[in-house]
Order: C-alpha cells, then structure tokens, then sequence
C-alpha cells in the first residue's frame, strides 16, 4: 500500500490527536469533501479489501456510495470470498459485526436507524454462521431494536443449535432490554450452558440488569 493511499484510510488529526487508525477516522467529526470523493474512487479499486476499508469509512461518514457498495459485498457474497476481518484469537472472520460498528456510528452522522434495519436483518440472519465479537450486540442494545425482537430471537436460537453458545448467550441481554418477560423464559437454558463456556455468566448478569 502507497503512502498516499496509507494517508486516505488511516489518517486522522482531531482535538489535538494524531496517528493512523481507521476505527479514528471513522469517528472524525469534520469531514473533509477532497477526502470524501478520493474515498468514493477507492471503492472501485481491484483490490476488495482496500474497497472494503474505504466503504467502513464513507458508512462511519453516511455517505451514500459507501452504502451502494454494501449492498454488492452483501449480494455478491464477498465474505465468502476472502476473510476480511480475521479474529487474532478465534480464526474466524468478524466482517459483519465490523460492518456494524460503522453503521451506528453512521446514525450519529445523520443516517437513519430504520434504514438500517434491513442490514441489521440479514446480519442476523447470519448469526449463526458467521462470528459476531460484540459491535452487532452493541447496535441492538443502543439503538432502538425493538421492531427486530422476532429476528433477534431466531437468531439467537438458530446460534444455540449450531452450538454457537456464547454468540447464542450474546442475544440474551438484548432480548430482556426489549422484553423483560424473556428473562425468565430462558435464564435456565443460560444456567445450563455455562459449563459449555464460562463467558455466558457475563451475558448473564448483563440480563439481570436489564430488569
């Protein structure tokens, strides 16, 4: 990667703070419009995961093209193809929840969270296929989920089935947010699978205090 595209996608200089990070871009409050149209060009570069890196961006932003070019990677199927946000610790690709990340902090630049529900559902839709770290999580918590509750809770069991425990466990707290008779509905299944994986005793008191 040249310096100048190093410079388009990690550069940021705000409040005194300087360094190179695309998560810090992303959360720049000025945008500058040269910078914008050089980050619209990247989306069509041959290579996808530098296409990839600029869309995160121009979402993060709400920039419509970053939106356009969403709608391909989901459509033309680009997880598949190459592993663009691979876990250090469990080898598996975190693409969609990165995605997710940078769509809620497209609603504090202007975007709609209703608009983003159909993102949201077909990340869902994936859940128990694809890995989730937390990002997706924080989304639904944060935002107001509410009319996705159905979706949420498919996922969630479709995750248990797949024996996506922890994932599975992640839905928990969110569920209760929106609907604190789910509490009681499934803490004992929560209870049971600890001895699967002891982080579910996390998403747990998470729920509990949703109550």
């Amino acid at each position: 990667m040249n310096n100048e595209l190093y410079e388009l996608l990690y550069y940021y200089n705000e409040e005194g703070q300087e360094g190179y990070d695309l998560n810090e871009v992303q959360l720049l409050e000025e945008i500058n419009i040269e910078r914008v149209e050089k980050l619209k060009r990247l989306l069509h570069h041959q290579d996808q995961h530098i296409a990839y890196q600029a869309m995160l961006i121009l979402l993060a932003w709400s920039i419509k093209e970053g939106f356009e070019l969403l709608d391909r990677f989901i459509i033309e199927k680009w997880h598949e193809k190459e592993d663009f946000e691979p876990h250090r610790l469990y080898h598996e690709d975190n693409v969609y929840d990165v995605i997710s990340r940078a769509l809620y902090i497209s609603t504090f630049n202007g975007k709609n969270e209703h608009d983003l529900y159909p993102y949201i559902k077909h990340f869902l839709h994936l859940y128990d296929k694809m890995f989730f770290e937390s990002d997706l999580k924080i989304f639904l918590l944060k935002k107001s989920c509410k009319p996705l509750l159905k979706e949420i809770e498919r996922a969630m069991h479709k995750a248990l089935e797949n024996k996506r425990y922890y994932q599975g466990s992640q839905l928990f707290p969110v569920l209760v947010h929106y609907d604190k008779n789910i509490f009681s509905k499934y803490i004992n299944i929560f209870v049971r699978l600890i001895n699967q994986d002891h982080r579910i005793a996390y998403n747990i008191e998470e729920a509990e205090k949703q109550l």
